[in-house]
Parts: C-alpha cells; sequence; structure tokens
C-alpha cells in the first residue's frame, strides 16, 4: 500500500531519491571523503592547503575547489552533510516532542491548564524567530550547539497549536469516551487513543520544517554566528564565499564553485525535505485512501 502510494506521486519519489542521495553522503563520508591524517582527531574540521586569500579553481585533487584560506570544498560538502542531518533531525525531533507533551496535555486537560499553557506559546511565538536566535547565539557564544539550543527553545509552539487543535476535535470521539468510562489511564488514553489519531499533520510539519531547520542554521552561519570558523556547514562554506559573490571586474563568474556547490547543497536538501512532506502526507493521513 505504501509503496503504491509512493509511485503515484512522482514528485514525492524524486524527494525520497534526492534525500537517498544525502543519506549516502552522510553514511559514507569517510570513504567519499577521507580525512587527512593531520585531521582525524577533528573528522568535521574542513582540511587547509595553505593560506592563500583567493579561491582556487577545481582540479583533479581538489574537484569542488578551494575557499578562500584554501579550505577544501569537496570535503566540506560532503561532511556538511553529516551536521546538516544532525542538527535538522535534533532540532526538529526535541522541538516537535516538546509541543507534543505541552499540546496534548494542553487539549486534554483543557480549563485553566489549557487556558495557562496557550497563553505561554503566545508568549513565545511573540518575539521574532530569527531575532530570537541570533540573541540566544550572541549571549551564549558561538557554536553549532548553542544555535541549535536556540532553534528548539523557539519553534516548538507550532507544533503544539496544531496537536492542540487535533486532539480538541478527536477527544469528543464515542470510542475516547468509552476508555474513560471503562477506567483507563489518562496517559493510556493520551497515547493510545488521541495521539495516533492526531499526529499525522505534526509530523508533515516537522518533515518540511527540518529543511527550513537547516536553512536557518546555514543563515545563521552565514552571519558568524552558527559553526565554529572551518566546520563542516554548508552555511560556513557560504560564508567562505561571501567575498567572491561578484567575481572580478571582467569575469563575474570567476569564483563561481565557491557559490554554486554548497548552495545546491542547501537548495536541495531543503527542497527533498518538502517533497517528503508530501510522501509523508499520504502515507500517514488516514484520510487519504488509495
Amino acid at each position: 500500500m505504501v509503496t503504491k502510494k509512493l509511485l503515484r506521486n512522482p514528485i514525492s519519489m524524486l524527494g525520497l531519491i534526492i534525500l537517498l542521495g544525502f543519506v549516502i553522503l552522510a553514511v559514507f563520508a569517510p570513504w567519499i571523503a577521507p580525512t587527512p591524517e593531520r585531521y582525524k582527531d577533528e573528522p568535521y574540521r574542513i582540511p587547509r592547503y595553505g593560506y592563500r586569500a583567493t579561491p582556487t579553481p577545481p582540479s583533479s585533487e581538489h574537484p569542488f575547489g578551494l575557499t578562500q584560506g584554501q579550505h577544501d570544498i569537496f570535503y566540506g560538502i560532503v561532511w556538511g552533510t553529516r551536521t546538516a542531518f544532525r542538527v535538522g533531525i535534533l532540532v526538529a525531533g526535541i522541538s516537535c516532542l516538546i509541543g507534543v507533551v505541552v499540546g496534548s496535555i494542553s487539549a486534554y486537560v483543557g480549563g485553566r491548564v489549557d487556558e495557562f499553557l496557550m497563553r505561554v506559546v503566545d508568549i513565545f511565538m511573540s518575539f521574532p524567530f530569527i531575532i530570537a536566535a541570533i540573541v540566544v547565539t550572541s549571549v551564549f557564544g558561538k557554536s553549532l550547539t548553542n544555535v541549535m539550543v536556540a532553534l528548539i527553545f523557539f519553534s516548538w509552539m507550532n507544533y503544539a497549536r496544531l496537536i492542540r487543535g487535533n486532539i480538541l476535535q478527536v477527544k469528543q470521539e464515542e470510542y475516547v469516551m468509552a476508555a474513560r468510562a471503562s477506567g483507563v489511564s489518562h496517559f493510556k488514553i493520551i497515547l493510545r487513543h488521541l495521539l495516533p489519531n492526531s499526529i499525522f499533520p505534526v509530523l508533515i510539519q516537522a518533515s518540511m520544517s527540518l529543511g527550513s531547520v537547516v536553512l536557518t542554521v546555514a543563515g545563521l552561519s552565514f552571519l558568524g554566528l552558527g559553526a565554529e570558523p572551518g566546520y563542516a556547514d554548508w552555511g560556513q562554506m557560504l560564508s567562505f564565499a561571501r567575498n567572491w559573490l561578484m567575481g572580478t571586474p571582467g569575469n563575474p563568474l570567476a569564483y563561481w564553485y565557491v557559490v554554486a556547490y554548497p548552495a545546491a547543497a542547501i537548495v536541495l536538501f531543503v527542497l527533498a525535505w518538502n517533497l517528503i512532506g508530501d510522501a509523508f502526507r499520504d502515507i500517514l493521513d488516514p484520510r487519504i485512501q488509495a
């Protein structure tokens, strides 16, 4: 059944194929882009091959070329795939979990608890997301971990609102009332009856937001507020390219490679997760029947 639904949607299949390519890059990164001996203890540190300020064009030794400061672009793209998966999955997963817990309690208990939790959600949602993340990373220091904490801190509210609305509808169903009447515990009612019938829109949103998380982290890294200098991160690599975006006066595409490869990686990664969201909708939505 799942295979049939996927095959009927070639766009979703395209997303799965692109995502599979990134998974292969992440899993086989040590073989696709071996870590030089001097960087064995820091595999996520992009190797440098000199300190020349001007980027070096692609060659047989460095197929994607070198950035300013002579960082290997191919190595950064391959190992940056692992960074993208780690950041996206952790931030989207933890944010979704927090939102589901808060929203489920709010909807099921209702009353003053619901009112209090929703006002907390409103307070958090009143902060501009990007500005809040920039402030947090600026205060606590520039690191990928701090960026992830900041994003989790300000991205769980939409999940809470979404799951709350779904549970408010589902909890009026007869099978939920029957479970209550038979003495089933509140925890089991939420876990066995409410969440399985209301969680799929949240999972779809989480899959789509995963790409947005990676895009946001790349933007913060580009601004110098994300990963440490030299860390294998696509946004970091775009930051290396900022002085070469316009090329030279006579040749605007002279340094195209320092921009094209990390930008293409980000675009394809975000596109893949957006298309995967459509696939998850077809698979997980019980209202969509073959």
